[in-house]
């Protein structure tokens, strides 16, 4: 169960739960709550939970980490970043990433039509 994982986890790393609640931007009678209940969090709290509590959304989901999982610094850094930003900027920048890859494509259509493709790398 995810809110059992969540609460070991709290307990193994000494954090509080009222801090992660302060974090999810949540009261804590939300997450007294999905204890009492035996409930799990909303999809929407999985990834910040696991920011705060630094681990991968697989292993909070499943106990288990996969290798195939990525998990490094720099992939936790990104998603840290991208995580500060409000909504609407994080939708915004997901949009700018999305073009950039929809032109990068493009420029590459050329070479790929003429069977040139091993030619741009």
């Amino acid at each position: 169960m995810i809110t059992q994982r969540m609460l070991s986890l709290l307990d193994e790393k000494s954090l509080k739960m009222a801090d992660l609640c302060r974090f999810l931007e949540i009261n804590t009678s939300t997450m007294t709550n999905w204890k009492n209940r035996g409930t799990d969090p909303p999809a929407r709290y999985i990834a910040p939970i696991c920011e705060f509590l630094g681990v991968s959304c697989e292993y909070l989901l499943t106990g288990k980490e996969s290798l195939s999982t990525f998990n490094s610094t720099s992939d936790s850094d990104w998603l840290s970043l991208i995580y500060q930003l409000p909504l609407e900027k994080q939708y915004e920048l997901k949009g700018y990433i999305k073009r950039m890859i929809d032109e990068s494509v493009a420029a590459d259509e050329p070479l790929k039509k003429t069977g040139t493709t091993n030619l741009a790398k």
